[in-house]
């Protein structure tokens, strides 16, 4: 949504505590910002489980992060596609430059299948970076 002195601001939960699905939600509610929020017919927007997938717009934001995450003409370079192994995901991800977990994820994502590449997708991992030590003073 927009915020009052006219800055967007985005929330996001932490239902899946992974790395993938933290990238991928970032960059599809940016999607919307860059997309939708700016063009002023749009004041905000509430993803939720379950909403229809058909929505052009929903459909512009993941595309948006999809190809932002990975562009096009890399995404058609990846191997790991195809042989759908841990090894083809690190190198894919190594010569990308980005974390294994976002190339797993958009596999998982782009075949429905949420059973495979579960070690790569930093599960367990995105909480742990918004917590507050105990060990600090206020």
């Amino acid at each position: 949504m927009m915020g009052d002195i006219g800055r967007p601001i985005i929330g996001l939960t932490l239902r899946y505590d992974r790395l993938d699905n933290f990238w991928f939600v970032l960059f599809h509610e940016l999607g919307h910002v860059f997309l939708h929020l700016m063009d002023g017919l749009h004041l905000d927007f509430f993803d939720e489980e379950g909403a229809q997938e058909s929505d052009d717009v929903e459909i512009e934001a993941d595309r948006f992060a999809l190809d932002t995450l990975i562009p096009p003409g890399e995404w058609d370079k990846c191997l790991s596609r195809f042989a759908l192994s841990e090894k083809a995901v690190q190198t894919d991800a190594r010569r990308l430059g980005i974390a294994p977990s976002i190339v797993a994820g958009r596999i998982r994502k782009e075949l429905g299948d949420y059973t495979i590449f579960n070690s790569l997708v930093g599960s367990g991992t995105v909480r742990a970076q918004f917590e507050v030590s105990k060990n600090v003073v206020e």
